[in-house]
């Protein structure tokens, strides 16, 4: 198994535990000493407030404790979450012994180094602290959790990523996450209280904006038969929820509601990934191609400890998984030319699910190209994934296997 987790190019680089990968930004500035009043978010839309003494020497480390003993979450929560420093164009892990005050000093030049984004839209995307699930948290120890507040946490922040259209399901699966998410805030359902109408106007809370969003050009398709309005499978799927969780329908079976929801997240690979921003060439036709150039798609990339997803948000599409077992990688950073500045690219080689044409039976590899400026932290990142699936494997634990061969609609 271990032959297939490797780089088809080396370079040497990134070896690290962690994603980020910018230790020489990270410490420029001497910390002072001084009291701050500080807010740490949970995914929950709650803030924690404290007051530090010695605030620019604090620990991300020791604020994830802090948030810990505020909340009153058992100790295995200093294992499941981490510290974040979250903005509109970029999202950083933070490392147990970084500073996550000297790294929001630094932070208009982190944005300049790994993002597209100008210098207005840096200057207004001030970073929140914010304390939410590790990607080096594996999805086979969260199925054991029971602790009621760890379940709550998790789940808001996977609801998180399924409204804001973050993950893309199967249209079904939206549906059924709503039921339990209206079960849960709205309570069983009852024809009396809740009405059509209300649902209609909680749609933009229960779900991505691509499923209930009109089209632009609705009248190019007034030829098909009409859709069940989404409001109506909403009502449908709180009632239908209602009936088959009857059982653990109760605030007093909070932890079970929250398990249903994670449960059908964890069967997809990307659940608990870390995103990037990136772009890759689209699909064309052969004619095209000789007249004009393969069509730019922005991609959001997915990294967890399984492998690397890349979505095509635009069109809620998911493009391409590739679980490690099967993959191959490199970065690259190409420099100025004279002429122009190439952003440096991820390049993923992996073995497609399509069968060769002129060797029937023969697997097809793909070598697939991401441009970002976001490449180094992938690069590290999923290093950092498959040294620790490595070690796992080296200590007898229990090793996942990603699963056939990657699968490639791009």
């Amino acid at each position: 198994m271990a032959e297939f987790i490797q780089k088809f190019i080396g370079n040497g680089e990134n070896n690290d535990e962690e994603a980020v990968e910018s230790n020489e930004l990270l410490n420029k500035v001497p910390p002072i000493e001084q009291v701050m009043n500080v807010v740490v978010f949970l995914r929950d839309r709650s803030g924690i407030h404290f007051t530090l003494e010695d605030a620019p020497l604090t620990q991300s480390s020791s604020l994830l404790h802090l948030v810990i003993h505020e909340q009153g979450l058992p100790a295995e929560a200093a294992d499941v979450f981490c510290c974040w420093l979250i903005s509109p164009i970029m999202e950083l892990r933070l490392k147990k012994h970084h500073n996550p005050f000297e790294v929001v000093q630094r932070w208009d030049e982190l944005c300049a180094r790994y993002t597209d984004a100008s210098n207005d839209e840096i200057h207004d995307s001030e970073p929140v602290l914010m304390v939410q699930r590790d990607v080096f948290y594996r999805k086979e120890q969260e199925k054991h959790i029971q602790n009621e507040q760890i379940l709550c946490l998790l789940y808001h922040e996977a609801k998180y990523n399924v409204v804001e259209g973050r993950y893309i399901l199967h249209e079904e699966d939206y549906h059924y996450l709503a039921g339990i998410q209206a079960l849960i805030h709205l309570g069983s359902f009852d024809p009396h209280q809740h009405v059509i109408a209300n649902y209609r106007a909680d749609l933009i809370k229960f779900y991505p904006e691509h499923m209930y969003a009109q089209p632009r050009f609705g009248f190019l398709k007034r030829n098909n038969p009409p859709l069940t309005p989404v409001e109506d499978r909403f009502m449908d799927a709180h009632r239908r929820a209602s009936e088959d969780l009857a059982f653990i329908a109760s605030k007093d079976n909070l932890a079970q509601l929250y398990r249903k929801y994670l449960e059908l997240l964890w069967a997809y690979p990307f659940y608990g990934g870390a995103f990037f921003n990136g772009v890759v060439e689209g699909k064309t036709s052969r004619l095209r191609r000789f007249i004009l150039p393969n069509p730019d798609v922005r991609v959001k990339a997915c990294i967890n400890t399984e492998g690397v997803c890349l979505f095509n948000q635009a069109k809620a599409e998911l493009l391409l998984y590739v679980p490690f077992t099967q993959l191959s990688w490199t970065w690259q950073d190409l420099p100025w030319d004279g002429d122009s500045d190439p952003p440096p690219t991820l390049m993923l080689q992996f073995i497609c699910d399509e069968q060769a044409e002129d060797e029937p039976g023969k697997p097809v590899t793909k070598l697939l190209q991401v441009y970002s400026r976001e490449a180094r932290l992938m690069d590290a990142l999923i290093e950092s994934c498959v040294n620790r699936k490595l070690e796992n494997l080296a200590s007898n634990e229990d090793f996942v296997d990603g699963g056939d061969a990657g699968t490639c609609f791009i």
